[in-house]
């Protein structure tokens, strides 16, 4: 797949292509739009997939462990951003657990990763429509996508003229694949912060009794 959908997109901050062959686009509320490729896929659907609530990006042995339980048909979790003492995110997510599981009992951390707001080639893009997975929903409402192969940066700018602001007269800056260009590891966070996305991200936050957020 290519860019050309979100060639007349708006306020984009990032595109990106994964290891199967879909494009992605994000914007400035850390959120992305998939063009989905079914290369390599059972299902070889394709095309522009909805917009996600919003999108942080992990490593493999992260990405891994979280799926796991999140997936697990048999225990019900939710997906939680860590905060530190002062309200900052630590740039840490943890599995909760949100119902008892065997020995465990709700409100337990069974799995934790690092994760960065900012796309960069080798992690892997988490889109999160909704955080909960309830038994035996496996987490239909997280997809956890592919390796990044190519990230490519995009200042959001008016075009000449007045109108909306457009992608198609601005040309691409340095990937953040190439040798010094942007991104970030795990754990080291975006400027922007999480706290930020959750205001933009609408229904996907939700506070609890004991005023833990979840994304």
């Amino acid at each position: 797949m290519d860019y050309e959908p979100f060639k007349d997109m708006s306020d984009v901050t990032h595109l990106f292509r994964t290891e199967r062959g879909s494009t992605y686009a994000q914007t400035p509320e850390g959120q992305t739009i998939r063009n989905r490729s079914g290369e390599k896929h059972t299902d070889k659907s394709t095309g522009l997939q909805p917009k996600s609530g919003k999108t942080v990006y992990m490593d493999k042995n992260s990405t891994t462990t979280l799926a796991g339980w999140l997936q697990n048909a048999d225990s019900a979790t939710k997906l939680v951003p860590e905060f530190d003492a002062d309200g900052k995110p630590t740039g840490k997510a943890n599995v909760v657990l949100t119902e008892d599981y065997g020995p465990r009992k709700a409100g337990s951390v069974v799995a934790s990763g690092s994760y960065t707001t900012t796309p960069a080639k080798g992690l892997y893009p988490v889109e999160i429509m909704r955080s909960e997975s309830p038994v035996g929903d496996r987490a239909r409402s997280i997809h956890f996508g592919n390796a990044i192969t190519e990230v490519l940066e995009r200042a959001p700018t008016k075009p000449s003229g007045g109108g909306g602001a457009g992608m198609g007269s601005v040309p691409l800056g340095k990937g953040t694949n190439q040798s010094g260009g942007g991104g970030g590891q795990p754990g080291n966070l975006n400027p922007m912060s999480l706290q930020r996305l959750m205001a933009a991200g609408g229904p996907v936050e939700r506070r609890t009794d004991d005023n833990r957020r979840y994304l």
